[in-house]
């Protein structure tokens, strides 16, 4: 028996290395536990001691021999080079040291996300469930939660193989594979994507102790979240859903005592009709004594019934609309484009964001309101503005300015907030349709092709709606875009190319190894 172990020792060597290759590459891949990693090292173990038990002798000839000698100090520079290695690799992990070069800061976290993940109060764990054959998308999950984690300690991660852990796969209830549940306690968000957006929304959503609801009024002629058509707001619904907003439509005819507990904000939305003063009330009970958040988007010549709610705000909507010849849409000056902001948090990260308005009407901050509700004007029209009123001139596309008209720059947004024990806050904008289906996906020709127009609007929109309610972190910047970039060549240059590449440098490596072989020949 003992002489059928000694024939088969080197196989147990090798199965031992064997076992110990296995273990390293399943290391590296992180898909198995680390209980399962060890058995691995551990046969390997006893193989190699089993090994080492049948070939002790050829084993101590090997390592006592002159060639054994000879090679210790090679073997010592070897691990020296292997410690100087692990120790950089070490200081790399400890200190992590990262620019982002590109024009772009493409592998730059945004503001938004940073933001969100500095104000993380509680931990969350991230754990992927990927398959040996979706390693690709692993490592991308892998790279981008790394970035997160080093922005806060409050998010940890991991990685799961469905096949090999059916029962934890079962227990988060995934059936795809390339999930991403991120939970908080009892809060779970499931992820199917790997970039910023999916990860950033979803540790949002389980960090937040309850969703905030938005309500849209409905009744009097306004835009819908529901509507996918044009003149709807559902583009604008998907990006607050995306947002973890709850939307929902408010009938206020339909209320018998005060507006729904849960409500966060209520949208008005360019309403064609007036309110009844009993809805009005509803809305002015809901700012004064709730301090509630309303944001207010009335169109040119549209009777909205809240003036005089808006007056006790320190707001008044004129009854004109808006022509800015030196900065029109595409040359249309009944379409102003604002590309500069006041100050507010509104509108502290639109720099360089151009917004549009198609049919704007101006607002007037009234002289004498209460002290403690000041508005602040977020926008403004150019020097060479005017408000029209004569909107039959308007209609023809003959209007020119007059006595009767008011000479620019003239105010289209306000933000008004209560300094009181309610904090109340309105914004109010003299148009309704600049997020609309239709605007958002306003197209132009370039050389004969449409192309899809990018514009600040629905950032503008956001940052409006995470004001009124409360949600100033999420008002950033967000991910840019990947930026492409193109060499172009002239014939000249494509040509000293294609020859040096393929024949200069080679030639240039033939010539200088026949002058090597001549001067040893």
């Amino acid at each position: 028996m003992r002489e059928k172990l000694y024939a088969w020792a080197d196989y147990f060597a090798a199965l031992a290395f064997a076992l110990w290759v296995a273990a390293g590459i399943l290391f590296i891949l992180k898909n198995q536990t680390p209980e399962r990693l060890l058995i691995l090292v551990g046969i390997g173990a006893i193989f190699f001691l089993l090994f080492l038990y049948f070939k002790f002798g050829l084993v101590r000839q090997a390592v006592t021999s002159r060639t054994a000698r000879y090679g210790s100090n090679a073997l010592a520079l070897s691990i020296a080079f292997i410690a100087i290695v692990g120790v950089i690799n070490f200081m790399g992990q400890r200190y992590h040291i990262r620019q982002d070069v590109t024009s772009n800061k493409q592998f730059t976290l945004s503001e938004k996300t940073i933001q969100i993940l500095q104000e993380l109060k509680e931990p969350i764990q991230a754990i992927g469930f990927y398959t040996i054959e979706n390693i690709q998308s692993q490592q991308e999950a892998s790279d981008r939660l790394r970035e997160y984690s080093r922005i806060t300690d409050k998010l940890t991660y991991k990685f799961i193989d469905p096949y090999a852990e059916p029962q934890i796969a079962e227990e988060y209830k995934v059936q795809m594979d390339g999930t991403i549940v991120f939970e908080r306690g009892k809060r779970r968000e499931n992820v199917y994507g790997t970039d910023e957006e999916s990860f950033t929304n979803a540790i949002l959503k389980v960090s937040q102790e309850q969703q905030p609801t938005i309500y849209f009024t409905t009744g009097h002629g306004e835009h819908s979240p529901e509507d996918t058509g044009n003149d709807g707001y559902s583009l604008m619904k998907t990006a607050m859903e995306a947002e973890n907003y709850k939307v929902a439509l408010l009938d206020l005819k339909t209320l018998t005592e005060t507006l729904p507990s849960d409500i966060t904000a209520l949208i008005i939305a360019g309403p064609k009709q007036p309110f009844d003063p009993a809805e009005v009330k509803y809305i002015k009970e809901y700012l004064e004594k709730s301090g509630g958040r309303v944001l207010v988007m009335v169109d040119p010549q549209a009777q909205s019934g809240l003036d005089d709610l808006l007056k006790e705000w320190g707001l008044a909507l004129r009854n004109d609309s808006v022509v800015d010849p030196k900065f029109g849409f595409f040359g249309q000056a009944q379409v102003p484009v604002i590309n500069t902001y006041k100050s507010h948090a509104i509108t502290q990260d639109l720099v360089g964001q151009s917004t549009f308005f198609p049919g704007v009407r101006s607002i007037e901050a009234l002289v004498g309101a209460q002290s403690s509700r000041s508005p602040t004007v977020l926008f403004s029209t150019s020097d060479q503005s005017w408000g029209e009123t004569d909107f039959a001139s308007l209609k023809a596309q003959n209007a020119k300015f007059d006595d009767k008209d008011l000479k620019g720059p003239l105010d289209l947004a306000y933000a008004v907030e209560a300094r009181s024990e309610k904090n109340a806050r309105l914004v109010v904008i003299g148009n309704s349709n600049f997020i609309s289906n239709g605007t958002l996906n306003a197209r132009i020709t370039v050389g004969g092709q449409q192309q899809r127009i990018q514009s600040g609007n629905g950032m503008l929109f956001g940052n409006m709606l995470h004001w009124l309610a409360g949600q100033e972190t999420l008002i950033a910047i967000p991910a840019k875009p990947a930026d492409t970039r193109y060499v172009i060549l002239t014939a000249e240059q494509t040509a000293l190319v294609f020859w040096s590449s393929f024949l200069l440098m080679p030639l240039a490596i033939l010539i200088i190894g026949a002058l090597v072989w001549w001067r040893r020949r």
